[in-house]
């Protein structure tokens, strides 16, 4: 159990309130804070800083439990687990959208609570994780200075770093989207062939690409991304051949001599 994880408690009867703090203390948590109003509890969640908020949906005030789970969950990425007497349909599906980490049904038991509190902390955790190392992978692919483009199965664009649209004189937002094989510039079509043909790693080289500033020379690799022996997309890097070494490679132009 993650042991001593502070909780906030947001419950508009005392009793009730009352009874699930000495609950979450006799399970080995530390409640932060009980509040009954909406408002309050998107204050005080910035205040305390909890690691998970036990929200009731219907509260005194002005906002209730759903509108105050989704601003403390996008504001604070802080995850909630809504405590309710409520079914109702039409309440479940505005709940969603605030992207909630557990759903109790009011009563519930101790166990009931426990299980929930642990899988919404586990998950925020691994989804944090998971954030952090997408974030950190991102950063380095907008760092490098080869650009890098990334299609899905169906020979769509999907990613473009900065040095991608630096090179084909287009913002990285405008590339994404293009179908390869029917927007893309001719030249480079037969190389992205064969690699998703031959479902191997493919090298290019001396492939006339017109830029922004002109006519270019480009160089990088093709490399299909197989997913359960299926083809799944294509990883694509792209340097621009500097001229002096652009007459060395004019061989791998022709794509015939490659295919």
């Amino acid at each position: 159990m993650m042991a001593n994880k502070k909780i906030m408690v947001v419950e508009d009867e005392s009793i009730v309130a009352e009874d699930i703090r000495m609950s979450l203390e006799k399970l080995g948590y530390r409640v932060v804070s009980m509040v009954s109003y909406g408002e309050v509890a998107v204050k005080k969640a910035k205040e305390d800083k909890p690691d998970l908020v036990l929200m009731d949906i219907m509260l005194q005030g002005e906002m209730d439990g759903i509108e105050a789970a989704g601003r403390i969950h996008s504001d604070l990425d802080i995850p909630v687990v809504y405590l309710t007497a409520y079914g109702d349909e039409n309440i479940m599906e505005r709940a969603k959208i605030t992207e909630p980490f557990g759903y109790i049904i009011k009563p519930f038991k101790e166990r009931e609570l426990q299980v929930n509190i642990e899988i919404a902390l586990y998950k925020h955790e691994t989804e944090k994780k998971l954030k952090e190392s997408r974030e950190f992978y991102e950063s380095v692919l907008e760092g490098i200075v080869t650009g890098v483009w990334v299609t899905d199965k169906d020979d769509v664009i999907i990613y473009a770093n900065k040095s991608m649209g630096a090179i084909n004189g287009m913002a990285p937002a405008r590339i994404t989207g293009v179908h390869v094989l029917k927007d893309f510039q001719e030249p480079l079509k037969p190389y992205y062939l064969k690699a998703k043909e031959t479902r191997q790693p493919f090298y290019y080289a001396g492939v006339p690409f017109i830029a922004k500033e002109g006519l270019n020379y480009l160089s990088g690799w093709l490399i299909p991304r197989i997913k359960e022996g299926t083809f799944n997309g294509m990883i694509c890097t792209i340097e621009s051949i500097p001229k002096h070494t652009q007459m060395e490679q004019m061989s791998h132009i022709n794509p015939g001599a490659n295919v």
